[in-house]
């Protein structure tokens, strides 16, 4: 059964779309200042708000301990089935957090601006030919059945946040689960893990 998007979309009310919590509470100096601008280096890097015809996107971080690479895949199907394309990004070497307070630490002067070229996040893109997991995991999102979380379904301290949104057929919707046994977490951690088996495949 196909996803509603109406109610996709519902659950965004009252619920912050970036659950960045790192190190909050510490608003002056260099915590601060990496909490500050982190919300921008991870919209920058995994951009997951526009695609071409419908999409599906999502993206993974893990506030407070920092401690995931973070990582995004989007799926674009346009009206040509062999333009369907997936996207994969991930961080490099160390969570895209880490390299961000790294950075910051090594030059206190320096704006983002300027450091954030030096944030180090890979990207592929793959067509549905170079990597039938795009296709098949498109079709396998089309097809889960959502139940709306409960308040109390968040595991632990610091979860995952996985933020997700869907472009299909005119209706935009979005929103953030933070579970990882439930449908849409699994779906976007099987096709990480697919997307990343056809980047090892294509590597040298």
């Amino acid at each position: 059964m196909r996803t509603s998007a109406a109610v996709f979309a519902v659950l965004l009310a009252g619920v912050p779309i970036l659950g960045f919590s790192a190190s909050s509470q510490d608003s002056q100096g260099e915590n601060g200042w990496v909490d500050k601008n982190f919300v921008a280096a991870f919209d920058e890097s995994f951009p997951i708000g526009h695609g071409e015809g419908d999409f599906i996107a999502v993206r993974a971080h893990r506030s407070g301990v920092n401690d995931l690479p973070e990582f995004s895949v989007v799926i674009e199907n346009t009206d040509k089935p062999k333009a369907m394309r997936g996207i994969l990004r991930e961080a490099q070497g160390a969570p895209l957090y880490q390299q961000l307070a790294a950075l910051h630490a090594k030059d206190p002067a320096k704006t983002y601006d300027r450091l954030k070229a030096d944030l180090k996040v890979r990207v592929w893109t793959f067509t549905a030919e170079q990597c039938p997991a795009v296709a098949a995991q498109y079709n396998a999102f089309e097809n889960i059945t959502f139940v709306r979380p409960r308040d109390d379904d968040a595991e632990g301290d610091h979860p995952i946040m996985y933020q997700f949104h869907e472009s299909v057929g005119g209706g935009d919707s979005e929103v953030v689960e933070y579970v990882e046994s439930r449908a849409f977490p699994k779906w976007a951690n099987a096709t990480h893990r697919a997307l990343a088996a056809c980047a090892t495949a294509q590597q040298p």
